[in-house]
């Protein structure tokens, strides 16, 4: 049998150092670098053709620490040398990426020392070889004739592996590893009768960079036993020669077999504590060369399973035995029936969902291998599984165990104060496919404790009788907080502008007055006569100095006029979540009168009213200035969410409103509001009508999903 040889021939970069003497504090010399064919000690080699037009970039590091260089692509040196100063440099270069694995990436690298004088030439070499491993993989006739499918898993143990497959078509394929002095190959081969063969892991230490390990399957020169063959494995690069054989039966006659005291279907429900006889049996007539159980099971991870037990070559099955898995050593080749007891592992095990498999290989490296999927469940068809509390309602999930869904199955809740339970009707929804029953249940009340369960007619049957005990999960809803003045029936007067606040001492509301009633105009002012209730706030557009100005009213306070505009602190401390603003608003629109840049082109139009609200995340009041256009973005990330209306429709009533609040993130609890509402839109830019008048009155939160639409519910986006 022949050995393959890899010859790894190295890059080699000549550097060529030209000094000159340059007036000033630091004398320079200049890098020059040839990469090319003339030179006949350039030689550019490697396991496999390298493209001609390989490009290595430099990293030129000095000595000083301080003079340090790079070049992307060397070759530009060789017309316009790099100008460095004189001293020491390791210059280091390499071409393509370094990659813990990968097709078809090689990477090569090298560095050199070398001395840059004044007014003087200096030369160097940096030989630049191959930094990974390459790796290669080969069968011979007439295995792919026999075997329908084949692959060789190849890492070097730093979490990423490569797979040649004939399914795949990847068998063929140039594989680059990272070195880190091991290789790990495992073969698994399916012939043309469907029997399965299955050899490794193996470890090849002493792995370096510059090798090319090739992976060569062959028929051996051995003549084939009846039924069976010799398969020889070359390991081949510059300094590893290793030969494995496998001895490979073909027949289906003596194929090791597993046993199971128990059905096995595709996914196993047990009910926790349930204690039946479990146990799994296997055999081998040519001996017993490996029997493994194994998981990669989170769940059977946390209980202390581990992930890899060969029971052939350990002794160690205290683990096991502590979980209640009965097994003792097994020799190697017995032939002799050999039983893992389950019985009080699977009784032991948490309501959850596991995996585990065990395979048993003989000792001609035929294996079978089979695959547990248990799934837990209490004894009871359903149980409370995750509640989503808000202030007036809350969304309920439950799930449930059988393999249909139950009929009767439902989510009931109560107060936690209370005894009789009520059943949740609005919005149930299934999903069938993860058994999650879902419900949302209304008009609650804020800050409450209640409890919820889902059941059905068995689970609560089984519980009168004391046999099972129904699972509860108790959720509190959140607060309902208001704003003070919400009705706008509370007004007074700071010298000549009316503040919509029931004293100095309790500001909340906060309008243009104060700015401009030194003008003589007052443009917010309580309504009392064209009302819903109580008082109003009328709003009317006017001038001030000849600019426009809005009448308008928000949530913040008044600072101080800035330039022809004004400062403003937006906000109020709120922690509430609530669904929706509603109120009653009546709009007497004019003509756009008065414009600025950039709303010019809006002269001679309608004008607009606006309502909005926010829910923010700020630490303190947000500060607006008209003047330097200085506003809060609609975009802005500290929004959690955002609701408006605009109408430009003149009103002879009094009309409600309902403007749902459009969630950003539902996860988020706020810690300020605004709500701003003003008779012209683009007041900001003192662009509006003259005269255009809005009345707002009654304004109030809404928590209660009952109090919207549908279509007001999904703009909310509380699902989401």
């Amino acid at each position: 049998m022949r050995k393959l040889t890899g010859i790894l021939l190295p890059a080699v970069l000549l550097l060529s150092l030209f000094s000159c003497k340059k007036s000033g504090p630091e004398e320079m010399g200049y890098l020059m670098v040839t990469v090319g064919t003339d030179d006949p000690e350039l030689i550019v080699k490697s396991p496999e053709t390298p493209s001609e037009d390989m490009v290595f970039s430099l990293t030129i590091a000095g000595e000083d620490g301080v003079h340090n260089y790079t070049v992307a692509d060397a070759r530009t040196l060789a017309t316009e040398p790099l100008a460095v100063a004189a001293g020491r440099y390791t210059v280091t270069a390499t071409s393509g990426q370094s990659m813990a694995a990968d097709w078809g990436s090689a990477y090569y690298s090298g560095s050199a020392t070398l001395l840059v004088k004044p007014e003087q030439t200096s030369t160097a070499r940096i030989v630049a070889t191959l930094a990974n491993t390459m790796v290669t993989v080969s069968f011979e006739d007439p295995i792919p004739e026999l075997f329908s499918n084949y692959r060789v898993t190849v890492d070097n143990g730093a979490g990423q592996a490569l797979v040649f497959s004939k399914a795949d078509n990847t068998v063929g394929n140039t594989a680059y590893f990272a070195v880190t002095g091991t290789l790990n190959y495992e073969l698994s081969m399916v012939n043309a009768d469907g029997g399965t063969y299955h050899d490794g892991p193996h470890a090849i230490t002493g792995v370096k960079a510059n090798q090319h390990y090739h992976f060569k399957f062959s028929m051996s020169d051995d003549a084939p036993t009846t039924g069976g063959f010799v398969l020889t494995i070359i390991i081949d690069d510059e300094t590893v020669y290793n030969e494995y054989q496998m001895k490979l039966d073909f027949g289906a006659d003596g194929k090791p077999v597993t046993t199971p005291s128990f059905p096995l279907t595709n996914d196993i429900t047990i009910i926790q504590g349930n204690d039946d006889p479990r146990s799994v049996s296997f055999e081998a007539s040519r001996g017993i060369g490996s029997l493994v159980l194994s998981h990669e099971d989170a769940g059977l991870l946390a209980l202390g399973l581990p992930k890899w037990t060969d029971f052939v070559t350990t002794s160690n099955v205290s683990a096991l035995t502590a979980l209640g898995i009965t097994c003792a050593p097994v020799d190697y080749g017995t032939t002799d029936v050999v039983t893992f007891d389950l019985t009080n592992f699977i009784a032991g095990l948490p309501v959850g969902s596991y995996r585990f498999s065990t395979t048993i290989i003989d000792t001609r490296n035929a294996y079978n291998s089979v695959n547990y999927n248990i799934t837990v469940i209490p004894p009871v068809e359903s149980r409370a599984l995750e509640a989503k509390a808000w202030a007036r309602f809350a969304m309920l999930e439950g799930l449930w165990y059988t393999a249909e869904r139950p009929a009767s199955l439902k989510l009931q809740y109560r107060k936690e104060s209370a005894s009789a339970w009520t059943d949740v009707t609005d919005y149930v929804t299934y999903d069938t496919a993860n058994k999650v029953i879902k419900a949302e249940v209304w008009s609650l009340e804020a800050g409450t404790r209640y409890v919820f369960r889902a059941v059905t007619d068995t689970d609560i049957a089984k519980a009168n009788t004391g046999e099972v005990t129904l699972p509860e999960i108790t959720f509190a809803t959140v607060g309902a907080p208001t704003i003070p003045n919400l009705s706008f029936d509370n007004w007074y007067k700071d010298g000549d502008a009316w503040m919509p606040n029931s004293s100095a001492s309790n500001h909340v509301w906060d309008s243009a007055n104060k700015g401009t009633a030194s003008f003589g105009t007052v443009p917010t002012v309580p309504e009392e006569s064209d009302v819903v209730a109580g008082k109003a706030a009328r709003l009317t557009g006017s001038t001030a100095m000849g600019q426009f100005a809005a009448g308008n009213i928000y949530i913040g306070r008044f600072v101080k006029v800035a330039g022809v505009g004004a400062e403003l602190d937006w906000g109020y401390g709120f922690n509430g979540k609530p669904l929706a603003l509603k109120g009653y608003y009546k709009y007497n629109p004019q003509p756009i009168n008065k414009t600025q840049a950039p709303y010019n082109d809006l002269a001679g139009q309608t004008d607009i009213c606006s309502i909005e609200i926010y829910l923010v995340n700020w630490t303190s009041q947000f500060r607006i200035n008209t003047s330097k256009k200085q506003f809060l973005s609609k975009d802005d990330p500290s929004i959690i969410g955002y609701g408006v209306m605009y109408s430009n429709v003149n009103d002879s009533a009094y009309k409600p409103f309902t403007i749902p609040i459009q969630y950003r993130r539902t996860n988020e609890t706020p810690t300020y509001v605004v709500i701003a509402c003003s008779a012209s839109r683009y007041a900001d830019y003192f662009t509006g009508g003259i005269g255009s008048t809005l009345r707002v009155d009654e304004f109030e939160l809404c928590y209660d999903p009952a109090q919207l639409t549908a279509t007001e519910r999904e703009l909310v986006g509380y699902r989401n």
